[in-house]
């Protein structure tokens, strides 16, 4: 049985691989820029200018060789508006993850707009291999988005994915994926302009393995306009919300037979066990997770952590990198949600925290009554609402 059941059903609505909508339905509109973006601009451009010859122009490596190049990751964080910031991804890194998407961003406000960027792109040395995501429907324009972050990233992925209403109305993720003729030429204009490999995160376009040839047409020509790797969602865009249903792991797996390319599974794995059973199954080269990684982590390490412990380390990533607060509150829902389900004084001290000192308060709180709680049973954890 390839199938899998569906995942948890998410507590908001979703976008691209399980990620939440806040930043997504927040994209800028056009602003005139004033003297401090411009500024930003002229900063940004020297600091290209500055970047040594030798890595500006090294040699473009593609596909497999690409993969090899970052160390051949199997274990891969989805690209999830507001929550895969640069505090989270470092978090995953600490348990087993080895490749890691940044939230998608809107190619046309990042091309644009010196604020927009410097609001929606963090990294740091240590954040990588790092693959930055963006969305859009012009070649143009994700191409000049996608050369602003060239020089601080791996590669830079195209979503395909996203099934949400927003996707629909701005015409892009999941809605362009009947556009064959439009997508390949965004592939082909970036991968001719941005000195990184260009990579795909797509859905299957029709239910059923019988019904795979359409998504088969569009995996070639992507990979014959230059897609290096291809990320597939084995479920179609209307398998959303109360409709998600299962992941046809089968039918990633025949694709993945006919690529020449690098190929992620995304959908389906809730359990480090999922990860193995994925892997040796489907014959996948990276398993992406989204919503499972975003309750637990620790995920990809196949190591019991605490949800505490978690939360804790989290915190600390979180002051270390100035996450967004809108960010870590979510985070930090999600890490304890066991414990504030009957601690609901304390759920309402996190939701009315405005600080990430007042966040930190919220979560030792939940952390010593749990504490307390265990005592109190002896050291048993609580069949129950298990850590």
């Amino acid at each position: 049985q390839d199938s899998r059941p569906g995942e948890r059903a998410p507590a908001v609505p979703l976008c691209e691989g399980g990620s939440a909508m806040t930043q997504g339905e927040a994209v800028a509109d056009d602003d005139v820029r004033g003297e401090d973006e411009a500024r930003d601009e002229d900063a940004e451009r020297r600091q290209d200018e500055d970047e040594p010859a030798a890595k500006r122009q090294r040699p473009k490596l593609r596909g497999f060789e690409f993969f090899r190049s970052i160390g051949s990751p199997k274990t891969v964080c989805a690209p999830m508006v507001d929550q895969s910031e640069l505090a989270f991804r470092m978090l995953t890194r600490r348990y087993g993850c080895e490749l890691a998407y940044t939230p998608m961003m809107h190619s046309r406000n990042f091309a644009e707009n010196a604020k927009y960027r410097k609001q929606n792109f963090t990294t740091c040395p240590e954040d990588r291999p790092l693959v930055v995501q963006f969305c859009g429907d012009n070649p143009e324009t994700m191409a000049k988005a996608a050369k602003y972050v060239e020089t601080q990233c791996d590669a830079v992925d195209i979503n395909l994915g996203c099934p949400q209403g927003i996707a629909r109305k701005g015409h892009y993720g999941a809605y362009l994926l009947e556009e064959g003729e439009l997508i390949t030429s965004i592939v082909q204009r970036m991968d001719a302009e941005v000195a990184v490999p260009v990579t795909c995160k797509i859905r299957l376009l029709k239910v059923g393995t019988e019904n795979l040839q359409e998504t088969l047409n569009l995996c070639y020509g992507l990979e014959a306009a230059g897609c290096s790797v291809l990320t597939l969602h084995g479920r179609t865009k209307e398998m959303k919300g109360q409709h998600t249903g299962p992941t046809n792991w089968e039918a990633v797996k025949i694709v993945k037979s006919r690529l020449n390319i690098p190929v992620f599974l995304n959908g389906g794995i809730e359990t480090f066990e999922d990860v193995e059973r994925c892997l040796a199954e489907t014959g996948v080269d990276g398993v992406m997770s989204s919503e499972a990684l975003l309750e637990t982590p620790s995920l990809f390490s196949g190591r019991h952590v605490s949800q505490d412990q978690l939360t804790a380390e989290y915190l600390e990533l979180a002051k270390i990198y100035d996450a967004p607060k809108s960010a870590v509150k979510a985070h930090v829902f999600r890490f304890l949600y066991a414990g504030l389900q009957t601690n609901i004084d304390l759920r309402a001290q996190l939701g009315a925290a405005k600080t990430l000192e007042e966040i930190g308060l919220a979560a030792a709180a939940v952390r010593e009554r749990r504490s307390a709680e265990r005592a109190a049973r002896g050291g048993v954890e609580d069949p129950e609402r298990p850590d």
